[in-house]
């Protein structure tokens, strides 16, 4: 009797197994045909754009804007798309490097400029840290940059992007606010979830945020999302280190495509 139990269990476990594989499929064509779209559009603006870039021809500031948009926008795709690679490979290095916070929203504000001023958005800073800290620029960069790219996709338009900076003894806290309804997701942990279209904007690929989730685990931070009174306001929490740690490769407790949590070892 136990047998028949013990087989049942396991035949259930394996029918259960076999559908998350049936949904990976789809989620994988879907994501293939995404990416596709999402990359496909920018590269077909470039071509069009480039011939008008002739220097034997007149070449408005316009054009050349447009081109430099692009070729941003199509840059930013790429990046997450590398880093979600990284991440499902467990290849994510963690390099190491004293720098300081301003230098890093800074680079994030110029390379999303062209999304700000399409959005009209104003940002604002306070930074209280001064000093170089320890940590990966690369990883918090592109923490950042999705989630003020976020910000700007669906926060108010023509509205404000409050970027807070503070630190205690051990932890820095980056809080991004942006103007605007918060995610109409069921549970919090869904804004985090990969190809979330909702909640990453015309920008995305569906895993901008998933991405800068992985990315403060990695650096042994936290990051998470609060609502209140029209506004919406991403925290990030990260160690504040005195000294420059071994550096190991970090890999996903997840899928990219799905998760097989429930599966059994038979």
């Amino acid at each position: 009797m136990k047998e028949l139990e013990e087989i049942a269990f396991l035949s259930h476990k394996i029918l259960d197994l076999n559908k998350q594989l049936i949904e990976s499929e789809k989620i994988k064509s879907q994501f293939l045909s995404l990416v596709a779209s999402k990359l496909n559009n920018p590269m077909t603006a470039l071509l069009g754009l480039i011939p008008h870039l002739d220097p034997q021809r007149s070449c408005s500031q316009e054009v050349f804007d447009l081109v430099h948009q692009e070729v941003l926008h199509l840059h930013f795709q790429i990046q997450n798309l590398v880093m979600a690679a990284e991440i499902e490979g467990g290849m994510l290095q963690i390099d190491y490097a004293s720098v300081t916070i301003q230098s890093i929203i800074e680079d994030v504000l110029r390379d999303l400029q062209y999304l700000i001023d399409a959005q009209g958005i104003t940002i604002t800073l306070s930074n209280t840290l001064s000093s170089p800290f320890i940590t990966d620029p690369k990883k918090l960069y592109l923490i950042l940059k999705n989630i003020i790219a976020n910000g700007c996709s669906y926060g108010t338009k023509g509205g404000v992007i409050d970027i807070s900076i503070t630190k205690s003894k051990y932890i820095l806290t980056l809080e991004i606010s942006n103007q605007g309804d918060g995610p109409r997701v069921e549970f919090k942990p869904q804004v985090f979830q990969r190809f979330a279209q909702t909640a990453e904007g015309d920008h995305g690929l569906g895993i901008g945020l998933s991405i800068a989730k992985e990315l403060c685990g990695s650096l042994n931070g936290v990051l998470d999302y609060k609502v209140a009174k029209k506004t919406v306001t991403f925290v990030v929490s990260l160690d504040l280190l005195s000294k420059i740690p071994n550096s190991d490769a970090y890999g996903s407790d997840e899928f990219l495509f799905e998760s097989f949590d429930s599966a059994i070892e038979l």
